[in-house]
């Protein structure tokens, strides 16, 4: 179509070159003859020119259209090419990926196969230290005790040289007692198992009751004790927890100082509550300073391991009591000079959960001003605990007394039976807490209530082998009257009993 255009223009263009000879035919004009003939030769060479300019135009365009299309096709068959490379390289990451997620389900597997296996381990390392603890914490009650009883008689007997002998035993032995408690803490925390159980606390009490049990130590070395005991609010906290780490604190203070004095000081600063205790002591060398509260680091420069025996985990134990508190602690010191540790305890104002409950019967905790020996003899105390030597040392100490205790004999609920049937009711009743029979001690005393009504009345102290920042407000909870952590001393046990009696 586009050939025939051109033919026709061209015939047409033909047509009008003809018109000039007409022109000439028809007027014989010389002068029109020679400018139709320009103009005619001027039409014909622009029709050639641009017939020229055309099929030029044309096989340009015919050339690009073929490179075009070549260039087409080469990137079709490039195109193919990468979506084969593509569906190729997907196919192999997939079953790199599928290997992948293979070797990490056995890895999971692995992993959690390692993990059962921990917790049996922990589980398995846990009892262990139960029951190790048990081991040692019952002969350690036992040592104290009977050295406790031994201690008196040696000073009644005055024989001085034996008396210092079983001081030195029960000191070694409140040692370990002391370590073995911090141990058993510091594993409670390192577990998460070690929890907090807010009451009202009374600083000034609990400060007031550490200092008395820990003057007569500071007194045989000549070290005088000083309680600046300024006025601070009754505050929100584990006062059981508050009470362990003042205990650590005032230890420390008596073990390290020889002479000179402890002073101890409180203050309140309107959002914490400031405890400080300052002493003469041995003090602490500069490079061991940065590290005091890393467990088990133990300042040994210039002294001999045996001069200040301590395991290192005091300090850090009351620096990861205190974190869970919310508390922070400061440490002062300089060698051969003293030491100053504050504590600060976040006030909190104390709401007990439900004000129509009733309040607890407690017992005041016993002291050693008051009596030691017991109101009135011939009275009738049963105790329920499996320790042999334990219910040896209790029969001693409460000698006037009439006390019967648990032999094994019988299951304690079937003892307690043949104890109460047609004999006169006990005076008190003392129960140890892990008792190892199906019943613990709160379920056993229960128990026992259940089955005879009439001992519902009659008082009953628990007994308690194992340091338990809440074991007194357990004990109570559980229907206890009052709650007696071993080891005891004499006065201690003698005072209980007389408050009831």
């Amino acid at each position: 179509m586009r050939n025939r255009g051109n033919n026709i223009a061209f015939s047409g263009l033909l047509s009008f070159a003809a018109l000039p000879f007409l022109a000439i035919t028809a007027e014989n004009n010389s002068f029109a003859i020679s400018i139709w003939l320009y103009l005619s030769l001027a039409v014909f060479f622009a029709v050639l020119l641009m017939t020229f300019i055309f099929h030029w135009k044309k096989k340009k365009n015919s050339l690009r259209l073929k490179k075009l299309q070549s260039t087409l096709t080469t990137m079709q068959q490039t195109l193919t090419a990468l979506t084969e490379e593509r569906e190729e390289i997907i196919q192999q990451r997939a079953k790199a990926l599928q290997k992948e997620l293979e070797l990490l389900k056995k890895n999971l597997k692995a992993m959690e196969e390692t993990l059962e296996a921990t917790r049996l381990s922990a589980k398995r390392n846990s009892l262990l230290m139960t029951n190790i603890s048990n081991t040692l914490r019952t002969n350690l009650n036992d040592i104290l005790g009977f050295s406790s009883l031994l201690g008196n008689e040696f000073a009644l007997s005055e024989e001085p040289e034996l008396y210092e002998f079983n001081e030195n035993i029960r000191r070694s032995g409140e040692a370990l007692m002391h370590l073995l408690n911090n141990i058993i803490d510091i594993s409670k925390i390192e577990s998460k198992s070690f929890n907090l159980n807010e009451t009202e606390c009374n600083l000034t009490d609990i400060t007031r009751e550490l200092i008395q049990q820990y003057q007569p130590a500071a007194e045989q070395k000549g070290v005088h004790i000083v309680y600046q005991d300024d006025e601070v609010p009754l505050f929100a906290a584990d006062s059981q927890a508050v009470r362990h780490i003042l205990a650590n604190l005032l230890d420390n203070a008596v073990r390290y100082t020889d002479k000179g004095f402890i002073k101890i000081s409180q203050t309140f600063n309107g959002k914490e509550i400031v405890w400080a205790i300052k002493d003469t002591g041995m003090g602490i060398d500069k490079a061991y300073l940065p590290d005091i509260f890393e467990p088990f680091r133990q300042q040994t420069l210039g002294y001999s391991k045996t001069t200040y025996q301590g395991a290192g985990l005091g300090l850090p134990l009351i620096k990861n009591m205190l974190d869970i508190m919310g508390g922070n602690i400061e440490l002062e010191s300089e060698k051969a000079v003293g030491t100053t540790v504050r504590i600060y305890l976040p006030y909190k104002k104390y709401v007990p959960t439900s004000k129509k409950s009733k309040p607890k019967k407690t017992v005041s905790k016993p002291t050693i001003s008051q009596k030691t020996a017991l109101k009135d003899a011939g009275k009738r105390i049963l105790v329920l605990d499996e320790d042999k030597l334990e219910n040896m040392l209790i029969k001693k100490i409460l000698t006037g007394a009439t006390v019967e205790t648990y032999d094994n004999s019988y299951p304690p609920v079937e003892w307690m039976n043949r104890k109460l049937k047609n004999q006169p009711l006990p005076d008190i009743i003392m129960v140890e807490l892990d008792f190892s029979g199906k019943l613990k001690g709160p379920e056993l005393l229960q128990e026992i209530r259940k089955k005879f009504p009439e001992t519902d009345t009659i008082p009953a102290i628990a007994l308690s082998s194992y340091p338990d920042v809440n074991g007194e407000e357990k004990a109570l909870k559980a229907g206890f009257s009052a709650y007696l952590q071993k080891p005891f001393r004499k006065n201690d046990l003698i005072s209980l009993i007389n408050l009831f009696l």
